[in-house]
């Protein structure tokens, strides 16, 4: 049955807010009424490209979709990982203003734009939770410009690898082993590194004995407590070597 899942808006108690379903049995029912399942065998498989007529919306049901846009100079820049009980491609002046591709075997929902705003207006409730689902993407934006501008290069894989680890679908608890669905270039453009800074980086968590890479997709996770700490710890600034060398290059050098 399709999932819309984000966390809720209301506070239940004082209970930590996890990311839930939204959608009651009821709803579900109706988003299926109106939605195709696709199935997607090959990864890198476009769903819909820049610039395309935004006919449908979609929801992961299960794999991986990765939502990316292209600079002028042609440079891919992948902006959010869509994992099972997302939803993504809601139109822009009727346009998809990015693109998405499937980064591994995966089945989507797709459901016709029009049939859905329908629904939306038929059922007031199902306005609330796309609401709530649109408001958590925010918040998710707003978290990984604080990632990108505000951690080092250990920090925000780190953070990447602690954000699987609370899936099961890509994590096992017993064994601590996390099936990474994202090649090395997924990876790369999703954390803003270059292929080799992200190789130091994964050398980095080893060598602090955090992780293990037991293949190239299969990772150890030897410490989530680790991980966070490194996550939560201060920013490094830079080395007194490269402070030393910035005071001493004269004001009209620096200037030029």
């Amino acid at each position: 049955m399709p999932e819309i899942r984000a966390r809720r808006f209301e506070r239940e108690r004082d209970s930590r807010l996890d990311i839930e379903n939204l959608l009651s049995p009821e709803q579900q029912v109706e988003f299926q009424n109106i939605a195709t399942v696709l199935e997607y065998a090959r990864s890198g498989t476009m769903v819909f490209a820049e610039g395309e007529d935004a006919h449908f919306v979609y929801s992961v049901a299960s794999g991986v979709v990765r939502i990316c846009r292209h600079s002028y100079e042609g440079r891919r820049q992948v902006l959010a990982l869509m994992l099972p009980g997302d939803l993504f491609g809601l139109p822009d002046q009727g346009i998809h203003v990015n693109s998405a591709e499937v980064v591994c075997p995966s089945t989507l929902y797709r459901f016709p734009w029009l049939q859905l705003r329908g629904l939306i207006e038929r059922v007031p409730a199902i306005h609330l939770n796309l609401l709530n689902r649109v408001a958590y993407d925010l918040r998710e934006a707003q978290r990984r410009i604080m990632i990108l501008g505000q951690q080092n290069t250990y920090q925000r894989l780190a953070s990447l690898l602690l954000d699987f680890t609370q899936n099961p679908a890509f994590f096992n608890v017993q064994n601590g082993r996390l099936e990474m669905p994202l090649t090395r270039f997924d990876l790369g453009d999703y954390l803003g590194m270059a292929p080799e800074t992200l190789a130091r980086a994964f050398k980095r968590l080893e060598r602090d004995r955090l992780v293990r890479r037991i293949t190239a997709r299969t990772i150890e996770v030897a410490s989530v407590e680790g991980l966070r700490d490194l996550q939560r710890a201060r920013r490094r600034s830079r080395s007194p070597h490269q402070r030393d060398l910035r005071c001493a290059v004269s004001p009209g050098v620096a200037g030029q």
